[in-house]
């Protein structure tokens, strides 16, 4: 992986899925695909992409690569 992409990915962990949500809306169907509430949880504001992958016991890498993926075939 190259050091920009790594650099990016953690970025994105580290945004609150509000931030994630507004900033790149193309994500919200990953989102509820793999079954997270976050579209319409009072805690997005709050908790970190990273934090509602523990949340819901997913794997970092590969909820942030769905999540790049959506927003590359979004343009």
């Amino acid at each position: 992986m190259a050091v920009s992409s790594s650099v990016a990915k953690m970025r994105i962990a580290d945004m609150t899925m509000a931030e994630l949500m507004r900033d790149r809306p193309a994500v919200v169907p990953v989102l509820l695909r793999r079954g997270l509430a976050c579209p319409g949880c009072a805690m997005a504001p709050f908790m970190t992409v990273r934090e509602a992958a523990e949340a819901y016991g997913l794997e970092l890498d590969a909820l942030l690569d769905d999540l790049a993926a959506a927003q590359l075939s979004a343009g």
